[in-house]
């Protein structure tokens, strides 16, 4: 992994920041084991500014230095609470894959609804949260290739998905409702691709689609894949 991609590197002044020692990483271990309300909400502020300067700047060009001016806080405070600029944008990428999987949780009342009618609105609430997240996932998708971590919490979160959907499949197949023959574990991973490979494309990439059909245009792919019975949009 290169240095830039770490967001370290030898020198105390770094774009990405340094590991700090002495006064700066004692203040971060009374921090971590005291936090008080104050502290949180310091916390809270540098990890908002950091998102928007990542979002601003990208991960290689923002530094520090942009994320503590954005935050409106001193360069020692980052070091209070943070050893790096990776360790910030793994907390980010954390936050997103919480924020997705909490989107697509069934709502109460879904269970009564048609099978293909639940199925549609967890499709359109992920669309949405991807569309909430577009930017940090584009950056999530690009340092996943070079940092381990980030690459095992994007398989963490794919595997969510995908444990998710696979119950899914095999209610509906116990209920009699999906197609009897298919593997809901090999079926539930292409199905995950599919939404997020085309979402990483439309919002991400830049490929022009039309909001409503292709939310209508999924759900229906996703039904007639495990040949779910109910009513198609």
């Amino acid at each position: 992994m290169t240095p830039a991609a770490r967001g370290t590197t030898d020198g105390p002044r770094t774009r990405g920041g340094w590991t700090p020692a002495g006064t700066a990483a004692r203040r971060r271990i009374a921090q971590a084991d005291h936090g008080t309300d104050r502290g949180q909400r310091t916390r809270r502020l540098i990890l908002d500014a950091a998102r928007r300067v990542f979002e601003r700047e990208g991960y290689l060009d923002a530094g520090i230095d942009e994320i503590v001016a954005e935050a409106g806080v001193a360069r020692g405070s980052f070091y209070t609470y943070f050893p790096s600029k990776l360790a910030v944008f793994k907390l980010l990428a954390a936050e997103v894959g919480e924020s997705v999987a909490a989107a697509v949780t069934p709502e109460p009342g879904e269970r009564g609804l048609d099978p293909v009618a639940a199925l549609d609105r967890a499709n359109r609430r992920y669309l949405q949260a991807y569309r909430q997240h577009a930017a940090i996932y584009g950056l999530i998708e690009q340092l996943a290739s070079i940092d381990p971590e980030l690459l095992a919490l994007r398989q963490r979160y794919r595997q969510l998905h995908v444990d998710r959907v696979g119950a899914r499949i095999r209610s509906w197949q116990r209920r009699g409702l999906a197609a009897q023959d298919l593997d809901p574990a090999t079926t539930a991973a292409a199905l995950v691709s599919m939404m997020s490979n085309f979402c990483y494309w439309w919002l991400v990439g830049g490929e022009e689609y039309d909001a409503q059909v292709a939310a209508v245009t999924l759900t229906s792919l996703w039904a007639r894949a495990v040949g779910l019975h109910g009513n198609h949009p």
